[in-house]
C-alpha cells in the first residue's frame, strides 16, 4: 500500500509540474509572436498569458462554436473585453476557459484517482467533488479575471475624471481651446487608463474624425455614466458654440461630490460586511475560549 500511495504522489508532483511547465513554456513563447505584440500584451492578467497558446489554438474551432452556444456570456465578454482595453475578445476569453477548464479536469482526476487510493471506498465521492471543483475553477476563472480587471479599470478612469476635468478646464480658461487643454493633459504623462483613452480620441480626431464623435466612441467603450455626461456637455458646447470652461469646471465639482457620496454609501455598507466574519470566525472563537474553562470545571466537579 505505501509503495501505491508513493507512486500516486509522484504521479500527482509530476502533472503539477507538466502543466505548469507547459502554460510557462507557451506563455513566453507566444509573447514575442504576433499576438504578443499587440497592445495590451503586458496588462493581461496571468491566466491569459499562461494560456495564450491554447486561445490562439482554439479561437477560430471551439472559441467561435462556443460564442454560437452562448450568445449573452459572449456579448458580457465583448463589453468586458471593450472596457479593460486588452487584446481579448468573447471567443478568446471562452477559448481560455475552455482550456483551463480541460487543464483543470486532467489535475482533478489525478486528485480524484490519488484519493480513491489513499481513502476508503466509501469516500469515494469526495473524489467526483474534486473533479467537480476543478473543473469549475478552471472554467470560470479567467472571466472573473476579466470582469475584475474591466470594473477596476472603470474605478481608475472613475477616480481619475474629476482631476482631468479641472484641469482641461483651467487650461481652456487660460486660452486653450478643447484639443490643446486635451493635448496639455496626456503631455503630463500621467500613466492612468484616462490618458491612454484621451490619446486614443487625439489620435482619431488627428486622422479627421470630429472630437465629438471620438469622444462618443470613448463613451461607448468606457461605458461609465460620469464619462457619458462628460461627454455630452463638451458636444452640447460645441454644437452651439458656446464656452465650455465655466461649464467643466461645474461639472467637475459635481462628479467630486458624487465620489464624496459614493465613498460614504461604501462605508456605511462597511458595518453590515462585518457581520459574516463576526458571527462565523469571531464570535466562535470567543466562545471557546470564554466556555472551555467553565466546562473543564464543570467536568472536574462532577
Amino acid at each position: 500500500m505505501q509503495f501505491q500511495e508513493l507512486i500516486v504522489y509522484l504521479f500527482i508532483v509530476g502533472a503539477f509540474l507538466a502543466v505548469g511547465w507547459m502554460f510557462l513554456s507557451r506563455g513566453e513563447q507566444t509573447e514575442y509572436e504576433d499576438y504578443g505584440r499587440e497592445a495590451g500584451w503586458s496588462k493581461l492578467p496571468f491566466v491569459f498569458k499562461a494560456t495564450w497558446g491554447f486561445v490562439t489554438l482554439f479561437e477560430d474551432s471551439i472559441g467561435s462554436v462556443l460564442v454560437e452556444w452562448m450568445p449573452k456570456r459572449a456579448k458580457k465578454f465583448e463589453d468586458l473585453s471593450e472596457i479593460s482595453a486588452l487584446p481579448l475578445s468573447a471567443k478568446r476569453t471562452l477559448s481560455a476557459s475552455f482550456a483551463l477548464a480541460l487543464v483543470c479536469l486532467a489535475v482533478g482526476l489525478v486528485v480524484a484517482a490519488a484519493v480513491y487510493v489513499a481513502v476508503p471506498s466509501n469516500w469515494s465521492w469526495v473524489s467526483v467533488l474534486a473533479v467537480v471543483a476543478f473543473f469549475a475553477m478552471g472554467w470560470f476563472w479567467p472571466s472573473q479575471n476579466l470582469a475584475h480587471y474591466a470594473e477596476k479599470r472603470q474605478e481608475m478612469l472613475t477616480r481619475e475624471l474629476p482631476f482631468a476635468i479641472d484641469l482641461i478646464g483651467s487650461a481652456m480658461r487660460s486660452g486653450l481651446d478643447f484639443g490643446a487643454a486635451m493635448r496639455y493633459y496626456t503631455s503630463l504623462k500621467t500613466g492612468g487608463p484616462l490618458e491612454e483613452e484621451f490619446s486614443r480620441v487625439l489620435a482619431d480626431a488627428t486622422l479627421g474624425r470630429p472630437f465629438v464623435d471620438a469622444l462618443g466612441d470613448m463613451a461607448k467603450r468606457v461605458k461609465i455614466e460620469a464619462f457619458t455626461a462628460f461627454m455630452g456637455v463638451v458636444a452640447y458646447g460645441m454644437e452651439i458654440g458656446a464656452p465650455i470652461a465655466q461649464t467643466l469646471k461645474m461639472h467637475g465639482s459635481e462628479l467630486r461630490r458624487e465620489r464624496f457620496n459614493l465613498a460614504e454609501r461604501k462605508a456605511m455598507r462597511a458595518p453590515a460586511l462585518m457581520i459574516l466574519p463576526l458571527v462565523v470566525f469571531i464570535m466562535p472563537a470567543v466562545f471557546i475560549i470564554v466556555l472551555t474553562p467553565m466546562i473543564i470545571r464543570l467536568k472536574g466537579t462532577f
